[in-house]
Formats: C-alpha cells, sequence, structure tokens
C-alpha cells in the first residue's frame, strides 16, 4: 500500500516537471527551475527508498546510499524557491552555493562504499535486510549513520524556520484586485509547500525514533498482539508519501500558481538619513499599462505570432519584460493564456488574408503555415474556439 502512495506521487511529480519545463505554455522562471529541481532529487530520493523497503536494491546494490547526500541539496532547493518566489530572484548570488557544503562533505562521507566493488556492495546490502531497523547501525562511511539522520533533521529544521519567516513577513495587500488574488494564490501555495515539508520532517524524525528504539517498541506491540511493521514503522511513510502527494498534485490542479507572484520591482528608502543610505525594499507594481502597451505593439507592428513555436521565453527575450510578468498579464488583463493569445493573432492575420482572396491563389494549408501554426490540426482547433465556426463556415459566410 506505501508503495502505491510513492508510485503515485512520482508519477504526478514526473508531470509537474513537464509543466515546468516541457509544457508548451511553460514559464521557465528561476523560481521554476529550482522547483523542478527539487522535484527530480526528490523523485531520486524515493525510488531509491522504495527499491530499499521492498528489497529490490539487492539487484541494483551500486545504487544503495547514491541519493543520501542529495537529501542535503532539498531543504537549501526548497528555501531558495521560496525566496525567488517572494523576492524575485533570477540566479543565484556568489554565498548562495555555500548551500551545497553538507552535501559536498557527504559525498565525501560515502566515496569508501561508493569505491567499494560490487560484490561487497551487495554483502552489505545484504546484511542490511536481516533487520531494516538496524540500517542507522551498519557504517558505510566515515561517519556513523545517526550523524547523517541527526545533521538532516537540524539542517531540514533550520531551513523551515527561515521558509516559515520568508512567507510571514511578506507584504501580501494591494489595490489590485486581480494582483491581490494572484499573491494570495501563491502564498496559500507557499505554505501547503512549506506546511509538507514540516510533517515530512515530521515522519522523519518518527522514522529515526522508531529505528533507534525498535527492540523496545516491538516487545510492547507483540506483547499487545499488534504487527510491530504494519503499524508503526510504516506510519512515517505513509505520512510522507501523502505529503509529497499533495505537493505533486496541487500544482496539477493549479496551474496559474506557475506564473509565480506579479511582478516585484524594488525602490529605494532611506535606512539611515544621517550616513544618507539606502536600502531596496520590494513591492509590488499595481500598473500594468506600459507593460501592456509594449506587448500590444509589439505583437501588432512585429507579428512574432507567425514564427512557428513561439513560446512565452522568446517573447520576454525580445521585449524585455519577464516571462511570468508577460504571463500574469496575458491572463489577467487580455483574460487567456498565452498560447490562445498567439493564436488570436494568427486567426486575425488569416482573416485578414481570406478577405485579401488570398485563398484564390493558395491552399487553407498553406496560409495557416504562413500564419505560425505549427499543423493544420492545431489551426482548425484554434479557428473554431476563436471564431466558433470551422474555417470552411467563415469561407462560406464571406462568398454569401
Amino acid at each position: 500500500m506505501v508503495g502505491i502512495f510513492y508510485i503515485g506521487s512520482i508519477f504526478c511529480a514526473f508531470v509537474t516537471i513537464y509543466l515546468l519545463l516541457y509544457n508548451e505554455n511553460a514559464i521557465k522562471t528561476f523560481a521554476n527551475y529550482l522547483l523542478a529541481s527539487y522535484f527530480i532529487f526528490q523523485i531520486s530520493c524515493l525510488l531509491v527508498y522504495v527499491l530499499v523497503i521492498y528489497g529490490w536494491i539487492i539487484n541494483v546494490p551500486y545504487l544503495y546510499k547514491t541519493t543520501a547526500p542529495i537529501n542535503f541539496l532539498l531543504p537549501p532547493i526548497v528555501y531558495l524557491y521560496v525566496r525567488a518566489i517572494l523576492f524575485n530572484k533570477e540566479k543565484l548570488n556568489t554565498l548562495d552555493f555555500l548551500h551545497a557544503i553538507p552535501f559536498i562533505l557527504f559525498v565525501i562521507n560515502y566515496l569508501p562504499f561508493y569505491l567499494l566493488p560490487v560484490s561487497h556492495k551487495k554483502e552489505i546490502v545484504l546484511g542490511l535486510f536481516k533487520d531494516l531497523n538496524t540500517s542507522d547501525k551498519i557504517q558505510v562511511g566515515y561517519l556513523p549513520e545517526y550523524v547523517f539522520n541527526f545533521l538532516r533533521i537540524f539542517q531540514s529544521l533550520i531551513y523551515l524556520i527561515f521558509q516559515w519567516k520568508l512567507i510571514i513577513t511578506i507584504n501580501k495587500k494591494n489595490k489590485n484586485n486581480a494582483v491581490e488574488k494572484q499573491i494570495n494564490n501563491v502564498i496559500k501555495w507557499l505554505r501547503i509547500f512549506t506546511s509538507t515539508s514540516t510533517i515530512s520532517l515530521i515522519a522523519f524524525i518518527l522514522l529515526a525514533s522508531i529505528a533507534l528504539v525498535h527492540n523496545n517498541i516491538n516487545a510492547a506491540l507483540v506483547n499487545n498482539n499488534i504487527d510491530a511493521d504494519g503499524f508503526i514503522y510504516h506510519l512515517p511513510d505513509y505520512i510522507f508519501s501523502s505529503s509529497f502527494f499533495i505537493i505533486s498534485t496541487y500544482l496539477l490542479t493549479h496551474p496559474s500558481i506557475l506564473a509565480g507572484l506579479p511582478f516585484i520591482k524594488y525602490k529605494k528608502t532611506a535606512s539611515n538619513l544621517v550616513l544618507n543610505k539606502t536600502d531596496s525594499i520590494p513591492y509590488i507594481e499595481s500598473d500594468y499599462s506600459t507593460e501592456i502597451g509594449i506587448i500590444t505593439h509589439y505583437f501588432e507592428t512585429k507579428k512574432p505570432y507567425l514564427l512557428k513555436g513561439l513560446n512565452i521565453s522568446q517573447v520576454a527575450v525580445e521585449i524585455n519584460i519577464p516571462a511570468k510578468l508577460i504571463s500574469f498579464i496575458i491572463n489577467k488583463h487580455f483574460e487567456m493564456r498565452f498560447n490562445d493569445f498567439i493564436n488570436k493573432y494568427r486567426v486575425e492575420y488569416i482573416k485578414e488574408k481570406m478577405n485579401e482572396r488570398y485563398l484564390e491563389s493558395y491552399t487553407l494549408n498553406s496560409l495557416s503555415a504562413d500564419a505560425g501554426f505549427s499543423n493544420f490540426t492545431t489551426f482548425i482547433a484554434a479557428f473554431k474556439k476563436i471564431e466558433n465556426c470551422t474555417p470552411s463556415e467563415y469561407i462560406n459566410n464571406l462568398k454569401h
């Protein structure tokens, strides 16, 4: 049953990664790259963990402990993601690379095991399965496993404290209703994300505690005719898999969150009048008339929609407006998704050509290609969605 939860979570996480990186409407921001990295690393850890709890790791012993150091990348990645969302960070600072130090240290810690022959690794893994609950006593690195567990808990706790501080202190008020609604949606998501991370930490502490006092718990439960492994040992797995399932599916049902917060700008404010110092504080713009004008002018004069496969990142580079701000404006001001937005321009272009008797010399298929549609089927669907009729019906109406 635990495996089903994990497999379901992993599947949903793969779909979320696709939405973040490969979907035609993907908004490839720094924050979304961080989120995709989190899902990729978490999936790799879960896959190895599933191999361990079901005993399949015996067939691939060289994978044992390969993802252990990655556990020290997950808390900083989540923290950096939350920070990037709330303060519009577009890249890592030099000091941010220090977050990887625990990961590097534990890669070094497990080098003795990584360098062992596969046959020796298999012997260690076979010994592990005599009692999974004593895994913390089997030392395969320079440091004992209880040190790994303690530092993992301590690191996660520190980062969670910083995450909650960021979320609690952010100013959510804005006079623009559309802006405030998006802010509330994103803050809600960050709270859910951080809450599930907190619950996962509690589950890990519970799992470590059970392993630590397993013999005493097992004896007490046997006296009461309770299956220790079924009732207690897998409880943290249910908690953790449920938490990961929630965050893996939440973005699938709330895709607007992937646009992030409305673009956050910075303004100077006096921090010390005596020393004439200023600080940059974040604020969220509520008047996007300038950006709306730039987007509209660009599409009407440059006609980028004629380019096949046009994506939001290309537009962002051309007009020097962040992709997530373009997405937010198109969603809230024009009230449509990016693909529908460019398809509307393409359909208008095709209608103009129809009125100019373009079809007397060329086919409708070639016209749709000239307008930027990747294939004829996509064109038909887009035309019908926008005009509420097929191209053939529109042409017949022109003749009458």
